[in-house]
């Protein structure tokens, strides 16, 4: 008992040592060994600040030099043979409710295999062979039901198809340039030399290595150089910055529609998103073409003018914005891809009030045909009279 005693008692000494060594080590601030195990140059101090937890340091964020991977799509090789997911689409032929990323994301997949798209000697997407495209738009019909069936006519399912196609291959087109331009800025604008680009350690490792060699020469070469100058000039033309993020405005139109029971119109969907969640707008650009925007509804609402949304917006948006953005069904996130171009939209629109016109003048003209009518009838009444009249005066007589 007493050699258990002096078992306890030695235990208790040792650890009230190695408590009051640890607690003096604290209050010294610690020692570089209270620093996680990461590699010190990737530390990134933010504002200048470290995050501080009681008297020791630990890291707020770490930079990474490995880009994201690619998507690998897991739900989608969960399905079993035959499984559809079923895409609802608006009126204009874009796809919304809850599988429209997932269709998104599966046409990102397909062009970044190399045997449905390739990348060697390939400039851009019109120059895939068609067979490829064959097989890609194949390959989402196998996977996706995007309403091919819901008609009975004939003529509507002919017109859907060639609507749903034109809309598949523009998203595979979309898609497919991202990915070579996430090549360029993840692998190739990160090296100085071409020889850095070509080591192996600075390749992308899901590319094969004869593609990424042409690629290279590819995005040196002049001709590219000088596309992609052009191209860094129109994008400082686009929009004022929107708060959709990846959702697209069709979607956004319609997540509107069913909080507000209304379906939104085109400066709606614009307001709705260029401010932030507490109501602000997202940039100062985005401020002034609000402003604009409320300026002109009021104008048009004490009949001072006679806009059109579409006329509105195309007064309100940035000055050199270039028009090919405001395209009719455009995939990625715009304004007029949900409302039509503005031509479209104003097309239709015009030729509604021209038939609300033409209604009007033609009640107009039965009405007056109807007055006209009514005193012809009345004139010949008088004229019955008085035959009738002069008829029985030479009888009488």
């Amino acid at each position: 008992m007493e050699a258990f005693n002096r078992k306890k008692l030695y235990l208790f000494i040792v650890l009230t040592f190695f408590v009051s060594t640890t607690l003096e080590d604290n209050e010294d601030g610690g020692t570089q060994d209270n620093w996680t195990d990461h590699d010190e140059n990737a530390l990134i101090e933010k504002d200048g600040e470290t995050c501080v937890l009681g008297k020791r340091k630990t890291k707020k964020a770490y930079k990474t030099n490995t880009p994201r991977g690619l998507t690998r799509n897991l739900n989608m090789a969960k399905m079993r043979p035959g499984e559809k997911l079923k895409v609802d689409f608006n009126m204009n032929g874009q796809p919304i409710g809850d599988h429209r990323a997932t269709l998104a994301n599966y046409c990102g997949a397909l062009v970044k295999d190399p045997l449905n798209a390739p990348l060697y000697e390939v400039e851009q997407f019109s120059q895939i062979p068609q067979e490829n495209k064959d097989k890609m738009w194949q390959l989402v019909l196998d996977k996706f039901d995007i309403g091919l069936d819901d008609d009975q006519e004939e003529e509507e399912r002919k017109k859907k198809y060639m609507q749903r196609r034109k809309f598949i291959m523009e998203s595979l087109n979309k898609k497919y340039r991202n990915f070579r331009a996430r090549l360029k800025s993840d692998y190739y604008d990160t090296e100085e030399t071409d020889e850095d680009r070509l080591k192996e350690e600075n390749m992308p490792n899901f590319v094969d290595k004869k593609d990424w060699e042409w690629l290279v020469k590819y995005f040196g070469s002049e001709e590219f150089q000088k596309k992609s100058q052009r191209n860094i000039k129109n994008r400082s033309c686009l929009d004022a910055g929107h708060t959709a993020g990846s959702k697209s405005f069709a979607q956004k139109a319609e997540d509107m529609y069913k909080r507000d029971k209304v379906m939104p119109g085109l400066l709606d969907v614009y307001e709705e998103t260029h401010l932030t969640s507490d109501k602000l707008p997202v940039t100062q650009m985005a401020s002034d073409a609000l402003n604009e925007m409320k300026r002109l509804l009021e104008q048009r609402k004490a009949g001072e003018i006679s806009l059109t949304d579409e006329e509105i917006y195309a007064k309100i948006k940035p000055k050199g914005k270039r028009n090919s953005r405001d395209r009719h069904t455009g995939v990625s996130p715009s304004i007029t891809s949900l409302f039509g171009g503005f031509s479209e939209c104003e097309k239709l629109r015009k030729e509604a009030d021209k038939a609300m016109n033409e209604a009007a003048e033609a009640k107009k003209e039965a009405i007056s045909a109807n007055e006209q009518n009514k005193i012809l009838t009345k004139k010949l009444k008088d004229v019955e009279r008085e035959i009738k009249l002069q008829d029985i005066f030479w009888r009488s007589s």
